[in-house]
């Protein structure tokens, strides 16, 4: 049998270092935390050589006295637990005593400290974790601790450490979340001399200190409070979406961590508002009980476990989802719908003048007060939430004369006559709203029927002109509101509207509209069926078996007609018509492989992605060439605006003013 050697202090302290001390990052993690745990309100962080060189880090706090100096750098050595029950509530971001003892053995530490009962402050110096000098040293109450010549003494260590720009991008991303993460400390971070930012308390603050304005400015506010937890923060919008998560932070009682519980929840809660392989930028803060989080099972303390996960996973989606359901953004086509007008006709035979028109809408910042739209009054752009654009129906009198629309008098006759075909227009619109239950066509490909290139051009030349005629008679009064330009490159819509002009992807809003009504459909129940020709046997291990029962009656909303089997087993009878070309066995997998998501997720959500596809499908193509009838037709069926961005996340609408061409030409500098 192989000799048992106890591992001497300097041997187990550079073992210990291997896993608290990965990386400069790490020291100014740990040393940061220290210096909050110390009461400090004022923090400043300097980094020289992306922090290889020297880490500088001082504060304000209560500080170390003498007695206690030499203590602090002795391994397994805190002022923040006594005895094992401290673990069940740990308030402190740093309590396991190795923070200080790993990071001296691997480096050269001075530090210097006074507390406000010392008359004179004090001072030591280690060299790889031994006491070379110490003494008293004249200064006002601070503790100030700098760490240089990182891994000096362990080569090995130091040769996989990165080129010094990426270790500093690594301390700066720790110290932004460290400035998110405690908003009311004063903040200041100097690399190689340079101030990187300074914060000055509040976190919309400090997320304009770390983020500018280029984020900031697309950054919601959000808050949700739940039982005995509360969730805020900021999260933004798609448009400011990355290609990484450098730009989430997670802070769970005051303790930036990493944990995929709550990143996967913001990820469903964003669904298909973002790009593929993009991700959302938010700062998420969580308040819950000490005794529901166990801080204590890393290292470096870069993750937690929740006594409730699914709890935890369902308040940080509802408070998402809950801020961008808000803010859903839609290009409004003006109030006065040629629908509100059929309706008016359809009901009493009269047409009101109280029908108004208000002009285009384009929501680009739904932030309010001083951080809200912040261009100039030529630039302003009118803010209109989706939720807010409740349309003013017509006033409807059976009594008086018909009063009169701004249009000639003979037109007001004309369309008094044609009641029996805006009636048929009227129908036409709504057809992309209806399912056929006979046939069991989808909202997706009556939808799709209603706008087919073809379906001009099949109807004879007479049925043509008359459908024309009351299209062009439709979109009347909403013509001084905006002017269709034409069709480019088979793909784009233009349309201008005082001074601005519109760009839309044809395929896309058409997309996002097809997806909407879908979506829509399986929220309200409406949801067609498909039976199977051969029922689909699901066989199940035994955890798989308890996690179906337990989502039996989300499926059977969603359509599924499922039922045990015996055994292990279920058997499935019939699916939703719009899951008809679905693989089972991979749409089950994929809810085995996201359990705990899945279960805290509605109906609508677990089929998300096979709505969009089929939306896809379904939706006018790029190439589609469209005449000025069959845009107009288009725009009309998407009585509540035209939407933004497609299922997918891609943007369906752009705009431009007036002034914004003028410097593209150069007319304007």
């Amino acid at each position: 049998m192989a000799k048992i050697n106890v591992l001497d202090s300097s041997v187990f302290n550079l073992i210990s270092a291997g896993e608290v001390v990965e990386r400069p990052s790490s020291v100014v993690k740990e040393l940061v935390e220290n210096s909050i745990d110390a009461g400090a309100n004022a923090i400043s962080v300097e980094i020289k050589d992306g922090g290889i060189s020297s880490i500088v880090i001082t504060d304000n706090g209560s500080g170390i006295d003498k007695e206690n100096m030499r203590l602090a750098f002795l391994p397994h050595a805190t002022s923040k637990l006594s005895k094992a029950e401290d673990l069940d509530n740990i308030a402190t971001l740093g309590f396991r005593g190795e923070a200080l003892a790993s990071i001296a053995a691997v480096s050269q530490v001075t530090m210097t400290s006074k507390t406000s009962e010392d008359s004179v402050g004090n001072y030591i110096v280690l060299n790889a974790g031994k006491v070379v000098e110490e003494g008293q040293k004249g200064l006002a109450q601070s503790t100030s601790i700098a760490v240089e010549n990182l891994f000096f003494n362990t080569p090995v260590r130091k040769k996989f450490l990165k080129k010094p720009k990426m270790e500093e991008a690594g301390v700066t991303s720790v110290m932004t979340q460290l400035a998110l993460a405690n908003p009311d400390i004063k903040f200041k971070y100097t690399v190689d001399g340079k101030i990187v930012f300074q914060t000055n308390g509040g976190l919309e603050e400090a997320v304009y200190s770390v983020y500018k304005n280029e984020i900031a400015n697309e950054m919601l506010p959000f808050q949700y409070t739940y039982d005995k937890y509360t969730v805020y923060g900021y999260t933004g919008s798609a448009a400011i979406a990355k290609h990484n998560r450098n730009y989430q932070t997670i802070i769970v009682n005051g303790r930036v961590i990493s944990n995929s519980t709550i990143s996967t929840a913001v990820s469903q809660a964003y669904g298909n508002r973002l790009m593929t392989r993009t991700f959302p930028v938010f700062v998420l803060n969580i308040i819950m009980p000490f005794d529901e989080v166990d801080v204590n099972v890393h290292p470096t303390k870069t993750d937690v476990r929740f006594a409730d996960s699914r709890k935890i996973f369902s308040c940080v989606y509802k408070a998402i989802s809950s801020v961008l359901a808000e803010q859903e953004q839609s290009l409004i086509l003006g109030k006065a719908k040629s629908v509100d007008a059929v309706e008016a006709i359809d009901k009493c035979g009269k047409i009101s003048e109280n029908i108004q028109s208000d002009r285009f809408a384009f929501n680009i910042d739904a932030k309010s007060g001083e951080n809200a739209n912040r261009s100039t009054k030529d630039e302003k752009v009118d803010i209109i939430l989706s939720k807010e654009c409740d349309r003013p129906k017509a006033n409807c009198s059976l009594e008086g004369e018909i009063p009169k629309l701004g249009l000639h008098n003979d037109i007001i006759e004309r369309q008094k006559k044609k009641i029996e075909e805006l009636k048929y227009f009227k129908d036409t619109l709504k057809s992309s709203n209806i399912v056929a239950d006979s046939g069991r066509v989808s909202v997706a490909k009556s939808a799709a029927k209603g706008i087919d290139n073809k379906s001009l051009n099949d109807k004879s030349p007479q049925q043509q002109a008359e459908q024309s005629s009351l299209l062009e008679l439709a979109a009347s009064q909403l013509e001084q509101e905006y002017e269709i330009v034409g069709q480019i490159f088979n793909t784009y819509l233009i349309l201008e509207s005082e001074g601005k002009v519109y760009f839309i992807d044809q395929h896309a809003c058409h997309e996002r509209f097809i997806y909407d009504n879908l979506l829509k459909q399986v929220n309200e129940g409406n949801v067609n069926i498909q039976d199977m020709l051969i029922p689909y046997i699901l066989e199940c291990s035994s955890y798989q078996f308890e996690f179906i029962s337990s989502m039996q009656e989300n499926l059977k909303e969603l359509g599924f007609d499922i039922e045990e089997f015996g055994g292990l087993s279920f058997k499935i009878s019939s699916v939703p018509l719009v899951l008809s070309d679905i693989n089972l066995g991979m749409f089950f997998e994929n809810l085995f492989a996201d359990k705990q998501s899945v279960q805290s997720l509605k109906s609508s959500d677990l089929i998300r992605d096979r709505l969009a596809q089929k939306a896809c499908k379904s939706a006018i193509k790029a190439g589609a060439k469209l005449d000025a009838v069959q845009i107009k037709q288009l725009l009309s069926s998407m009585k509540d605006g035209i939407p933004l961005q497609c299922p997918h996340g891609r943007p369906a609408v752009i705009a431009y003013t007036r002034k914004d061409f003028d410097k593209l030409f150069k007319r304007i500098v």
